[in-house]
């Protein structure tokens, strides 16, 4: 019966976690290039219940009782990579990747953090997120100033008094003249029978970037460029919202499960052993 307490425990541990996730989705459904995040759930493993200092019965010898589950745990998160809808802006500087790949940034910390507690330390980081702006000196950035990279790795100069075109393949035109080519960076990645990919080499950062992890270098993606278009979120905020009342169903079953088994030991330790 106090087992009971645990696997109920566990239960709403576990339902707490997803329902972080949820919300992390929710607050990012107009994140542009955002890709949803999920969780699973695993079993422990079963153990065998032992009866021990029983010395009417073999004296000094464990005795099996059955085998127990002690609930669930929080299993791996995962990151649904499939392409979110394109929205139309306008903006020649905005950019949407059609297929896979991503967009180099050269990231500078704008504070300490636990991760990278240098501030003004720059890394590249990768992203889908193409509202790309340019600077009074010609340069192209992210809202927040961080360099965008070209496909060779270096920072992409513009002439901002000149109007701009940008082609499929990533190439920026000014005055009839390629003067960049915007960097399309791709991941060694699985594909599933059923046309899902995964990355199991980058890590979801923050600000919206991911950063390849054990040293694992870009390669050149096939990814075409549509310039005047922004790739929006893949989170439905329909679906969303649907999970969230699935996992708060759940966490109150489990709730109830453990009031329901503390009124249980209530009455077994002050009703029942009560001398009359």
């Amino acid at each position: 019966m106090v087992k009971g307490l645990y696997t109920a425990y566990t239960g709403m541990i576990n339902e707490q976690h997803r329902m972080d996730v949820l919300t992390n989705n929710l607050a990012n459904a107009n994140t542009n290039g955002f890709k949803k995040e999920g969780t699973t759930s695993q079993s422990f493993s079963d153990q065998l219940a032992l009866k021990i200092k029983d010395y009417t019965d073999a004296p000094f010898t464990a005795r099996g009782l059955g085998i127990i589950n002690p609930g669930v745990k929080i299993g791996e998160g995962y990151v649904d990579w499939s392409e979110g809808p394109m929205k139309e802006t306008g903006n020649k500087y905005d950019m949407a990747i059609g297929g896979n790949g991503f967009f180099g940034i050269e990231y500078t910390n704008k504070a300490r953090n636990i991760e990278r507690d240098l501030p003004g330390q720059t890394n590249i980081m990768y992203t889908r997120d193409g509202n790309f702006t340019v600077t009074a000196e010609g340069e192209l950035v992210t809202q927040d100033g961080d360099f965008v990279l070209s496909q060779d790795g270096g920072h992409i100069e513009l002439d901002p008094s000149l109007p701009v075109e940008v082609s499929m393949n990533g190439n920026i035109v000014q005055d009839g003249e390629v003067v960049a080519q915007i960097g399309i960076f791709d991941f060694e990645k699985t594909t599933y029978p059923d046309g899902r990919i995964s990355y199991d080499n980058l890590e979801h950062y923050g600000e919206n970037m991911y950063i390849p992890v054990d040293g694992t270098n870009p390669i050149e993606g096939t990814g075409r460029v549509y310039s005047g278009f922004l790739e929006q979120s893949n989170v439905s905020v329909v679906d969303e919202m649907v999970n969230m009342i699935a996992v708060q169903r759940n966490y109150d079953t489990n709730q109830r499960m453990i009031t329901t088994i503390d009124d249980t030991l209530d009455i077994a330790a002050n009703q029942l052993g009560r001398l009359g």
